[in-house]
């Protein structure tokens, strides 16, 4: 995208909340945390090559960490901190264990990581309310929380376009391409898919507490299910895993359609997840990004 264009659009909704309704805004706001969701979860499944799909427990451990925080009366610094804090300390707990496994062995132990939480979160109602629900004071947060997440994503999008031009990015495929051969090279490539998973899980914790903020209602249920522990990873597959608008592309497609046919239920948009990565897997391998690539390469 060229910058001219990337600024007019971050400009664009920038000045959105000044002229659209409500309902506009709050699309808007779930387009972004999605969008969010799948770019920080690109850099280690697509930049790094190792499909996480632990990332739902990022996130969901930034949402209880804040609103647990929020709703016993601590303040927003403590509550933000924490919301980022103990994800960058969890992602560090499970680096060495996890990063000894590859391929589907690594997929299987993070999606695990989601279900153990989502079972400590329901069990521990003392401090999560359980299945009962987490309820933190109401306000209305719509308009802030949008743009925590706008300038969030734009960041996102500076920091994927600047890893893809920089040095460590370049390590970074190197190890997904050949991770024995870096080793052999003498690179430590555990530091770096430790720091990159460490990055990846703070961005996370902190989309979950702006969550919690902005919806002041969640469940054990709805943050480790099963449709935010797949649909980073789809989302990112179809916009063009490893690209840097490529999560962007995919959030704002899924989104549509989410919109367009009312899918309020995880198993309604877990079939669709389904469906566009069979016709991605099909017709579109690479995603959408990629065979943007491919056409513009054909045309030159």
């Amino acid at each position: 995208m060229k910058p001219a264009v990337a600024a007019a659009s971050l400009l664009a909704f920038a000045l959105l909340p000044w002229i659209a309704s409500t309902y506009v805004i709050s699309l808007a706001f779930a387009l972004f945390l999605t969008a969010a969701l799948a770019q920080s979860y690109d850099w280690v499944g697509g930049h790094l090559g190792y499909m996480n799909l632990g990332h739902a427990a990022f996130f969901g451990i930034g949402a209880y960490a804040f609103g647990i925080i929020f709703a016993r009366g601590g303040g927003l610094p403590l509550a933000w901190g924490a919301a980022v804090l103990l994800p960058v300390v969890a992602a560090l707990l499970m680096s060495y264990p996890f990063f000894r496994l590859r391929g589907a062995y690594f997929a299987l132990a993070t999606f695990g990581l989601v279900a153990l939480l989502e079972r400590l979160a329901s069990n521990l109602a003392g401090l999560t309310r359980g299945s009962e629900g987490l309820t933190i004071p109401t306000g209305y947060r719509l308009y802030p929380a949008y743009y925590i997440l706008l300038i969030l994503c734009a960041a996102l999008t500076l920091g994927t376009w600047w890893l893809s031009r920089s040095r460590l990015g370049l390590a970074l495929v190197a190890i997904r391409e050949d991770e024995d051969a870096v080793g052999a090279y003498g690179v430590a490539p555990f530091r770096f898919k430790c720091g990159t998973l460490t990055v990846s899980a703070a961005v996370a914790g902190l989309v979950g507490a702006v969550y919690t903020w902005q919806i002041t209602y969640i469940t054990p249920g709805d943050i480790f299910s099963l449709e935010k522990a797949v649909g980073p990873v789809v989302i990112a597959m179809i916009g063009g895993s490893g690209t840097v608008l490529g999560p962007l592309v995919g959030a704002l497609l899924i989104e549509t359609i989410r919109e367009m046919l009312r899918l309020k239920t995880q198993y309604l948009a877990l079939t669709v997840y389904g469906v566009m990565l069979i016709l991605v897997g099909l017709f579109i391998p690479g995603g959408l990004m990629r065979l943007r690539r491919r056409a513009a390469h054909g045309q030159s």
